[in-house]
């Protein structure tokens, strides 16, 4: 274990000395989501892409990360983003094409078909097929909406990752939170470097299939899956029902997320390293929902009840902060 975070480690420092003489991994900071100055490499994710490939070939896996189609699908998916981490921009619609063809090729050769979701509805096995589909692409968007801030998606995904490792002790999962925790070291709480786009989609792409197969195995309920990752799908299905309701583009960024508006409020109360410090105030209202999940992962009522609570607590939470920066912005002029 401790071979793979210094592999990620010495991978992603190498990244951050490469991008003080070249700008292929640089990030631009003059983006609506930017949030820092400093010039910083955003391939991240290509230090714990590149661990992950190492533990492949050196490992032995099971399912569901096991196969030559599993892996395919995996670097496709990574891909989607990373073109984007060394700017080679994809248009949002070719992204989520080459999301959605990776995903099948994973869901096609690893029984991830959930159609029981019990005590709400059942489906059909092909709409259930496209559902999963859809399931995995959302979460791998999820996480990288979520990903403006240092340790903020990597802390998640870590989380998430260990949660699935006390349920259900794997080699691979533990694994995966090591190659994080070796990114980590250089992002949180300084931002030496970004994880991009490319990790972000990888990260909830593995958290989500992780998550799929444990329900399928019985050893949670598929709300327990949702229950703890539900901050970034909130995040997104919100961000694009306000994007509708303004009339704008689902796809088109914009600085009105959470995460964004508590950093606005943090930033304007002039507390010290705003950007870490929103990372860690949002891990840390998550954390009790998903303990309290934990706790509960095979009852279902429960689970629905939880995930209730928090989307009540979003909502409450995201329009005090809305409402404050705007006083605020206005106390200003």
């Amino acid at each position: 274990m401790g071979a793979i975070f210094l592999t990620s480690l010495f991978i992603c420092s190498l990244i951050v000395l490469w991008s003080k003489k070249s700008t292929l991994f640089v990030d631009n900071a003059n983006k609506i989501q930017g949030f820092h100055h400093a010039r910083t490499p955003r391939a991240g994710g290509l230090g714990i892409f590149l661990s992950f490939v190492l533990a492949y070939l050196f490992e032995s896996f099971e399912t569901p990360f096991k196969g030559f189609f599993v892996f395919l699908g995996l670097s496709l998916v990574f891909l989607s983003g990373f073109l984007e981490d060394i700017n080679l921009s994809l248009s949002p619609k070719i992204r989520l094409i080459l999301q959605a063809i990776g995903v099948v090729c994973i869901i096609s050769s690893t029984p991830l078909v959930v159609s029981d979701f019990s005590p709400l509805f059942s489906l059909p096995y092909f709409i259930a097929f496209l559902f999963a589909v859809f399931m995995l692409v959302g979460i791998s968007n999820a996480i990288n909406i979520i990903d403006g801030f240092n340790g903020l998606a990597s802390g998640i995904c870590t989380i998430t990752l260990l949660v699935i490792h006390y349920i259900d002790p794997s080699n691979l999962s533990c694994l995966l939170a090591y190659m994080v925790l070796g990114f980590m070291v250089l992002n949180f709480p300084l931002g030496k470097i970004f994880l991009g786009d490319g990790g972000a989609y990888f990260l909830g792409l593995v958290c989500g299939i992780s998550l799929l197969n444990l329900s399928l195995e019985q050893k949670i309920s598929v709300f327990f899956g949702l229950n703890l990752m539900l901050y970034p799908v909130i995040e997104v299905l919100f961000s694009i029902l306000r994007r509708k309701i303004k009339r704008q583009k689902a796809t088109m960024p914009d600085n009105l997320h959470l995460h964004t508006l508590l950093f606005q409020f943090l930033q304007q109360r002039s507390l010290n390293y705003p950007n870490p410090l929103c990372a860690f105030i949002l891990i840390l209202c998550n954390l009790p929902f998903i303990l309290t999940s934990v706790f509960f992962r095979l009852n279902a009522y429960a689970l629905i009840i939880i995930s209730l609570v928090f989307i009540a607590c979003y909502l409450i939470g995201y329009a005090y902060l809305n409402r404050r920066v705007c006083a605020l912005e206005k106390r200003a002029f």
